[in-house]
């Protein structure tokens, strides 16, 4: 598993609508190209990918990430409210 590093977003992100926001670094699951708004859940390895399961919710992507030849490092949100149009959800989420 990979070691996270600090990534940022710069300027206002149109997804994030509340003032106060807990954001981060995650650590995307490789084989994906994510997309901005994706609804992140933990895999085994511990790793961030898009999850099915609205009870493993655990982040939302900030910015569109290719994760197709390995793990990387993105920035995720953790806390804040966030419009809801602007999700990318998974499977039958």
């Amino acid at each position: 598993m990979a070691n996270p590093e600090v990534t940022t977003v710069d300027g206002a992100n149109p997804l994030v609508v509340s003032e106060w926001k807990v954001d981060g670094n995650g650590v995307l699951a490789s084989g994906s190209a994510y997309l901005k708004g994706s609804v992140l859940g933990k895999n085994a390895d511990g790793n961030f990918e898009v999850t099915t399961d609205a009870t493993k919710v655990e982040a939302i992507l900030l910015d569109d990430v290719d994760a197709t030849a390995g793990v990387k490092n993105a920035p995720i949100l953790i806390g804040g409210a966030v419009d809801k149009e602007q999700l990318t959800l998974g499977g039958t989420l």
